[in-house]
């Protein structure tokens, strides 16, 4: 398993004088967590023994495609099994995220891995539905229970 790359603790927004952002918390052991922020968005991997989590809240655009590109990287480039990208508190995901998305499951398919999407809210699964996307990335959308835990259910069928 591969560590986090080191400038993972630079925040990757693009503008200069940018300060580190660290973790709130430490790391549950044997996993690692680190945080990309940029304009309205912030984007932390956890890469456990078994799986990486990518914590995506904010608006994916053109202000902050560039940390969100290099956290979706870097959890690839951990090489665990599977990369679940959980967008649930995602407001605005544009065609830049969608394209960053493609990018990073072609890096991971390449390396053996499989990226999965969940959380969608129902404008974000929309923009994977209108594009063809939802089969390709498995789509999950959030959904809560009486009990207050969550399940991921398939997302619902569009009608073209």
């Amino acid at each position: 398993m591969n560590p986090l790359p080191g400038d993972c603790w630079q925040a990757c927004s693009g503008q200069s004088g940018t300060a580190p952002v660290k973790p709130l918390e430490p790391p549950r052991t044997g996993q690692r967590r680190r945080t990309w922020v940029a304009d309205r968005l912030a984007v932390t991997v956890h890469q456990g023994p078994a799986e990486t989590s990518v914590e995506v809240s904010g608006e994916v655009d053109l202000a902050s495609i560039g940390a969100f590109q290099s956290a979706l990287f870097a959890a690839v480039d951990t090489r665990t099994p599977t990369v679940v990208v959980d967008i649930g508190e995602v407001d605005f995901l544009d065609a830049l995220g969608l394209g960053v998305l493609v990018s990073a499951r072609k890096r991971a398919i390449a390396s053996g891995q499989r990226l999965v999407v969940i959380g969608a809210r129902p404008l974000a699964y929309r923009m994977f539905a209108l594009t063809g996307l939802t089969g390709t990335f498995d789509v999950r959308r959030r959904a809560a229970s009486h009990t207050g835990s969550q399940s991921f259910l398939p997302g619902p069928r569009l009608s073209p």
